[in-house]
């Protein structure tokens, strides 16, 4: 089938522009769809021998060709931290360049091989935001579409509140109360975010 057959009353719409529109579940299926045609698109050959792979188990593994080798490939989703920093009635928010005007979210990075989620966490704010934090806490998980990871949310809570921003990082780094969260409604990230649920529970308890 021409490619230009497919969807013929569809719209052309980057991914991104639709995160607003989508809820939980939808967001779950398109990161599955999104992240299964990255996985595919890259192991087209055997990492082991060269030769060329083939589609097995409906889409889920990979197996090399080669008839000495016959290496198995399975999909793998690369895990990253968020974490909810806070410092008694304020919470930690950071923002990048290319994010709509005026929204801040939690901070948030890949773990790096050899340390633990926990490392991950302390060491993601601590380089981003130059913010020390302990009290780390597991809270919530979720599948996300850019660029196909794991997130897994934390609370932590601030030892100190002096805020250095790493600029190759993010463009910049506030205290936030409350109060100024509500009275802004820019300042939130997308509803179907674990960032924006850390914030919102957060929020919550000082009701």
């Amino acid at each position: 089938m021409k490619k230009n057959n497919l969807l013929t009353n569809g719209l052309d719409r980057y991914l991104k522009s639709l995160i607003a529109l989508l809820d939980g579940h939808d967001i779950e299926l398109l990161a599955l769809a999104r992240f299964m045609s990255f996985w595919h698109s890259r192991n087209q050959y055997c990492g082991k021998c060269g030769k060329k792979t083939k589609i097995s188990e409906a889409g889920h593994v990979r197996i090399c060709q080669h008839e000495r080798c016959k290496e198995h490939y399975f999909p793998s989703m690369d895990p990253a931290v968020i974490v909810h920093v806070s410092s008694k009635e304020r919470c930690l928010l950071g923002r990048k360049k290319i994010w709509p005007e005026g929204m801040y979210s939690t901070i948030a990075g890949f773990v790096e091989p050899g340390e633990t989620v926990e490392d991950a966490v302390v060491r993601e704010v601590r380089e981003e935001a130059g913010i020390h934090i302990d009290k780390v806490a597991y809270q919530h998980s979720q599948a996300w579409l850019f660029p196909g990871s794991l997130m897994l949310g934390f609370t932590a809570i601030a030892k100190d509140e002096k805020i250095t921003v790493d600029k190759n990082e993010l463009e910049d780094a506030l205290w936030f109360t409350r109060n100024e969260i509500k009275s802004d409604p820019r300042i939130l990230p997308y509803k179907v975010s674990i960032a924006y649920k850390l914030i919102m529970e957060w929020l919550s308890k000082g009701d």
